[in-house]
């Protein structure tokens, strides 16, 4: 008898909780559905010369964590944006790195990011007058085990007229074979990725006809079944230098 009391009160304390509940929004996955808002995930990367201390990068106009980045340096985890129209801006990082020190210097607005993919912004050119580039990593695979995907990106614009263009051939130049990889690279347009041997890998960049990465400066190692965006970028003796991005 005391079962059939008690079972109407714990109906009714669940009804209560059912109906407040339903007035709350989402913020995880549903179960057994998709996720409430859909997402991609963002890699940051300062290339720009010039700075005293870091720069750092603003989505959609916040300041995106971990983001305040000295020259050359990428964020080792990875931003979660939202799908759709998307604005990133660059500018210099506080002293805590935990927001800009003023306004951003450049912005990129109406960037269309799509639902699960990758991307990598960077920042090239002079702290005074910077550029932004998103980059889509998305890359068309599987890859076969032992392989790789490698694409390469010029992020050292100069201040000459016209700007720095590049050749990058696969292999050491003077030490055996070589192969074009894409000439005239401009800058902050990717070449399109290529599947590799994973391991060590040996390029050679050229400016015009004069070598300026090789040997030890131009081998990466390349993960099996990464994605890589290697950026040529300025060294700080005014030559120049590879640095590689993994994907998200």
């Amino acid at each position: 008898m005391k079962k059939v009391l008690v079972m109407p009160a714990v109906a009714a304390v669940l009804l209560a909780a059912a109906c407040n509940d339903s007035d709350r929004t989402l913020v995880g996955p549903t179960p057994g559905g998709p996720p409430s808002v859909a997402t991609a995930r963002v890699r940051f990367f300062n290339a720009t010369t010039g700075m005293t201390g870091s720069g750092g990068f603003t989505t959609n106009g916040q300041f995106a964590t971990g983001s305040a980045l000295p020259f050359g340096q990428r964020t080792e985890t990875c931003a979660t944006v939202n799908s759709g129209a998307a604005a990133f801006g660059f500018g210099a990082a506080n002293s805590g790195g935990t927001g800009l020190s003023g306004s951003a210097i450049a912005s990129l607005a109406n960037q269309n990011i799509a639902a699960g993919g990758t991307y990598t912004v960077v920042a090239t050119g002079s702290a005074s007058s910077p550029a932004l580039f998103l980059l889509d990593d998305a890359f068309a695979g599987p890859l076969p085990p032992n392989q790789a995907a490698i694409r390469f990106v010029n992020l050292a614009p100069g201040t000459g007229t016209p700007a720095n263009n590049f050749t990058v051939l696969k292999g050491t130049l003077g030490s055996g074979p070589t192969q074009l990889v894409e000439p005239n690279i401009v800058v902050g347009a990717p070449t399109p990725f290529a599947m590799v041997a994973s391991g060590a890998n040996d390029y050679t960049v050229l400016k015009g006809h004069e070598t300026v990465v090789t040997g030890s400066a131009a081998a990466l190692f390349l993960a099996a079944g990464g994605v890589n965006t290697a950026a040529i970028i300025p060294t700080a003796s005014g030559g120049f230098q590879l640095i590689n991005i993994p994907r998200c």
